[in-house]
């Protein structure tokens, strides 16, 4: 029998060691501390969302208002804005000229979209937000003469600055004789 010594080896072959394929305890820690700080910071972001949403719908509504009161002393026509607290929305309307007044007022047509403005809470984009309350001198609705003057629904001035209030306390005011729209 004769026996070889391998200087080099390089050219043994090497027996291939095969694990079991799972993973370390020291693993397993690491991605569950990992897990956990992800999700201790996500959690307010979270919880805020709703909020954050309630205050771009009332930015929204803001605008609304604005764009009704511009229209109105731009074009000399009448625009209302009618809220809907049962349905969690709200349109604008603009008066037809060959008939003035309130019962005459037809939706209004965004001009950059072509759709009706109207605004429905609780749903897409306003997930989360309610309509909580809309009065002008008791009513649901607040219009602007050709002078951007506040009206109520019996179309006459408005007394009393109106509020429409979101949910989270967020609140959009039209001052009354002004027509100023405060957003706070």
């Amino acid at each position: 029998m004769v026996f070889r010594t391998v200087k080099d080896r390089s050219r043994c072959p090497r027996r291939v060691v095969r694990g079991s394929g799972g993973f370390t305890l020291i693993e397993l820690l690491t991605v569950l501390v990992i897990g956990a700080i992800l999700a201790a910071t996500a959690a307010p972001a979270m919880s805020s969302l709703g909020d954050s949403r309630a205050a771009v719908a009332a930015r929204r509504l803001a605008g609304d208002l604005i764009f009704a009161r511009q229209w109105a002393v731009a074009t000399g026509t009448g625009t209302w804005v009618v809220f809907d607290t049962g349905a969690e929305r709200w349109s604008v309307l603009v008066e037809d000229p060959a008939s003035p007044g309130r019962s005459g007022a037809a939706a209004m047509i965004d001009p950059a979209t072509g759709q009706a403005i109207t605004v429905t809470l609780g749903a897409g984009s306003f997930a989360a937000v309610d309509l909580v309350s809309a009065s002008f001198d008791g009513g649901l609705e607040v219009g602007f003469d050709w002078l951007g003057r506040p009206l109520n629904s019996a179309e006459s001035s408005l007394t009393a600055t109106g509020t429409v209030t979101l949910s989270g306390g967020h609140q959009v005011q039209v001052v009354a004789g002004t027509g100023h729209i405060v957003d706070g």
